[in-house]
């Protein structure tokens, strides 16, 4: 009986995780999709789409409060009680502009337990149709972990964030996991 009892917490923290994987990557998808609309008015009218950035990041900021109770200090966004994670979060942003979302790019950071930092940016062969994004992300531990390739359409906003949350109960392990949101900035 204890056995399948602890298979069950084995089961019910592994569906904990992936629902949190999954409401921090809704959470990271519209706080980036209302970044994007920080555009240079300016250069548009010139048919330039280019990111204002410090407006774009309060923009995120906004978001991430309203939908998901956090805020920002630094490069961490901290959860409040009613938060989907426990922990605070780490990110990483990178904007890729208008001469540049043609061309591949890889993107490497680095996890060392309190931040998420780049690492090195490799960029790769241009397409016309838009360059393919891939990030991957090194733990504390050495492990490379690669998030599936994105391919670009435009000038992109991309924000990884890296969930290390404590575990469900203090006898099962932790999980950390990175979630990326790349949005097109918004004519």
């Amino acid at each position: 009986m204890l056995f399948f009892l602890l298979v069950g917490l084995f089961v019910v923290d592994a569906d904990l995780a992936m629902q949190k994987k999954t409401e921090v990557k809704m959470l990271l998808e519209l706080a980036n999709h209302h970044a994007t609309f920080a555009v240079d008015p300016v250069l548009k009218t010139e048919g330039v789409i280019d990111l204002l950035e410090d407006e774009a990041m309060d923009r995120f900021e906004e978001r991430m409060n309203q939908n998901g109770g956090y805020h920002r200090e630094l490069q961490t966004f901290v959860p409040a009680n009613n938060s989907v994670t426990t922990d605070p979060l780490v990110f990483s942003r990178y904007y890729i502009d208008f001469r540049a979302w043609r061309q591949d790019l890889d993107i490497y950071l680095r996890y060392n337990g309190k931040s998420l930092s780049q690492d090195r940016l490799v960029p790769g062969a241009s397409r016309p149709e838009g360059g393919r994004l891939h990030i991957t992300v090194v733990t504390e531990e050495g492990e490379e972990l690669r998030l599936a390739p994105k391919t670009m359409v435009g000038p992109s906003h991309v924000v990884v964030a890296f969930v290390d949350e404590s575990p469900f109960l203090p006898l099962l392990p932790g999980h950390s996991f990175p979630v990326v949101s790349v949005e097109e900035l918004k004519h």
